[in-house]
C-alpha cells in the first residue's frame, strides 16, 4: 500500500518546496495550509505521515499535535520549524513528534526524517496486522458473526482501537460486551499492557470506591494496609467499567474527575498519582433516558461516549446462530478434552427458532449442558433444555417428581455453594488477600472472582 504525507503550512512556498522535495519517495502527498484541513482528512483516509508547521495562523503545529496524538496516535509527525524554536520542537517530541526539520528546508535531511518517520508507520501497521491475527487464533476471545449489523460493528473495531478516546458499548445483557472490550484493546497499541475489567453493578458503593480508586492505610476501620485500586492497576493499558450505567452517583463525579485529570487520589491519600489509562464502560441500560430521569449524570455521559459501538442481539442475527453453535462445540470439547461433537440439522432448526433473550451467553450455555448429558457425539434436538421458550410449557409433573427433584436441586446447590465459597477463601489466603492473583490462582477473570465474593460475603482485607 502507498504511503499518504499530509504536509501542512500557511506559507504556499513552503508547501511547495516540501511537496517537490518529497516527490521521488514512493508517497502520495496532499498539502493544506490550514491545521483544520488535515483533521478533517484525517478523518477520511488512512494516514502514513503528518508534516506541520509549528507557527500558524488558526490552530498551531503545537495544537495539531497534541489533537493527532488522542485521536490517531499511532499517526507519526514531524515538525517544521525555525532555528529560533528548536528547543520549543524539542519539546514537542517529548510530546509525540518522532522529529523535527528546520528552516529553510534542506532535501537531504527532510528525506531521511521522512524516510525513518515511514519505516516506523510501515513497522506499526505490521504490528497491528498480527495484533489482528493473534485475536482470531486466540479461541477464547474470537469475534464470530457475519450478518450485517454485526459485520459493520467488527468492522469498526480496528479504527475504534487506533485512537485512546473513551468507548461505550451499548447491548443487551449477554451479547459480548467484554469479548469486544476484550478486542479493542488487543488490537491497539496498548495490547502488551494490563487489561483490567470491573463490573460496576456487582460491587456497593463504598466497596467500588475502594476498588477503582484503591485507599491508605487507616482510611477507615478495615483499611490495614495501603491498596492499590485498578485504575492504577491498568496505568498504561485498558480499564473496562462493565454495567457503568448501575455506577453511584457519588462515584460518577470522582470518575468523571479522573476522566478530566487523569489523576488518581486514594481514599485517605493527601496526594494525587497521574495515571494513563483507556477507558472502555459498557451498559445494557437506555444512559439517555437515565441522564433525563436525573440517575446518570450528563457530563459524564457525554465524557464516555466518544465512541459508540452498539452490538446486536442474538435474535437480530440468527444467520450466525450456527456459526457460534460449532465454535462453542469445539472450544468446550478441547477446553474438557472431549471428542467435538455435532449437531444434528434439527437441533439447528431449532435453536435457530428460539428468540435467544439471553443472547450468546445463553447459547454458549445451552450447548455446554447438551455437550453434558448427549450419549453419542451427535446433539439432537432432545438434548437441547431451553431456560426460557416461545411459550412451551413442560408437562406438568407429578407432585412427587416436583419434590424430588427440587430435593435434589437444593442438595446439590448447597454442596457447589460450599465448595466454591471454601475455594475462593482458600485462594485468598494463599494469596494475602490480593483479589487479581486468587483470581488467576482459581483460574477465573477478576470479575467472575468478585461475583463469587460478593455472593458469600467475603471480604479480601480479611486476609492480608
Amino acid at each position: 500500500m502507498q504511503h499518504r504525507i499530509l504536509i501542512v503550512d500557511d506559507d504556499p512556498l513552503t508547501l511547495q518546496l516540501a511537496h517537490r522535495m518529497l516527490r521521488p519517495l514512493d508517497a502520495t502527498c496532499e498539502t493544506f495550509e490550514q491545521a483544520d484541513d488535515v483533521v478533517q482528512r484525517l478523518g477520511e483516509v488512512s494516514v502514513s505521515l503528518v508534516l506541520t508547521d509549528l507557527v500558524m495562523d488558526g490552530m498551531d503545529g503545537e495544537e495539531l499535535l497534541r489533537l493527532i496524538k488522542a485521536r490517531y496516535p499511532t499517526v507519526p509527525v514531524i515538525v517544521m520549524t525555525t532555528h529560533s524554536t528548536v528547543d520549543t520542537a524539542v519539546r514537542l517530541m517529548r510530546q509525540g513528534a518522532v522529529d523535527f526539520v528546520t528552516k529553510p528546508l534542506d532535501k537531504a535531511r527532510l528525506r531521511a526524517a521522512v524516510r525513518r518517520a515511514l519505516d516506523e508507520s510501515s513497522l506499526r501497521g505490521e504490528v497491528a496486522e498480527l495484533r489482528e491475527q493473534l485475536v482470531q487464533v486466540d479461541s477464547s476471545r474470537t469475534i464470530i458473526g457475519e450478518a450485517p449489523a454485526f459485520r459493520r460493528l467488527r468492522d469498526r473495531l480496528p479504527l475504534a482501537a487506533r485512537s485512546d478516546a473513551p468507548v461505550l458499548l451499548l447491548g443487551e445483557t449477554g451479547t459480548g460486551k467484554e469479548l469486544v472490550a476484550h478486542a479493542v484493546h488487543d488490537l491497539s497499541s496498548r495490547a502488551g499492557k494490563p487489561f483490567v475489567a470491573v463490573n460496576c453493578g456487582a460491587l456497593s458503593g463504598e466497596l467500588l470506591d475502594s476498588e477503582l480508586f484503591g485507599h491508605v492505610r487507616g482510611a477507615f476501620t478495615d483499611a490495614r494496609r495501603d491498596k492499590v485500586g485498578l485504575v492504577e492497576e491498568a496505568d498504561g493499558g485498558t480499564l473496562f467499567l462493565d454495567e457503568i450505567g448501575d455506577m453511584p452517583t457519588v462515584l460518577q463525579i470522582k470518575l468523571l474527575r479522573f476522566l478530566q485529570e487523569s489523576e488518581v487520589r486514594r481514599i485517605g491519600a493527601n496526594t494525587s498519582t497521574t495515571v494513563d489509562v483507556r477507558i472502555i464502560a459498557a451498559t445494557h441500560r437506555d444512559l439517555a433516558s437515565a441522564v433525563d430521569e436525573g440517575d446518570f449524570r450528563e457530563d459524564l455521559y457525554y465524557r464516555l461516549n466518544v465512541v459508540p459501538l452498539r452490538l446486536p442481539p442474538l435474535r437480530g442475527r440468527l444467520d450466525d446462530v450456527p456459526a457460534l453453535a460449532r465454535h462453542f462445540l469445539q472450544r468446550h470439547a478441547r477446553n474438557t478434552s472431549q471428542p467435538t461433537m455435532q449437531l444434528s440439522p434439527e437441533a439447528l432448526d431449532r435453536l435457530k427458532a428460539h428468540d435467544w433473550p439471553g443472547n450468546v451467553r445463553e447459547l454458549e450455555n445451552i450447548i455446554r449442558r447438551a455437550m453434558v448429558f448427549a450419549p453419542n457425539a451427535v446433539i439432537t434436538p432432545d438434548l437441547l433444555e431451553f431456560d426460557r421458550t416461545h411459550g412451551e410449557a413442560d408437562p406438568e409433573p407429578s407432585p412427587v417428581s416436583v419434590d424430588l427433584s427440587v430435593a435434589l436441586k437444593e442438595a446439590k446447590n448447597a454442596l457447589v455453594d460450599d465448595f466454591q465459597a471454601r475455594y475462593v477463601r482458600a485462594a485468598l489466603r494463599a494469596n494475602d488477600g490480593v483479589v487479581a492473583q486468587a483470581a488467576r490462582q482459581a483460574g477465573k477473570d477478576r470479575k467472575s472472582f468478585w461475583e463469587l465474593m460478593q455472593k458469600y460475603g467475603i471480604d479480601s482485607d480479611a486476609y492480608r
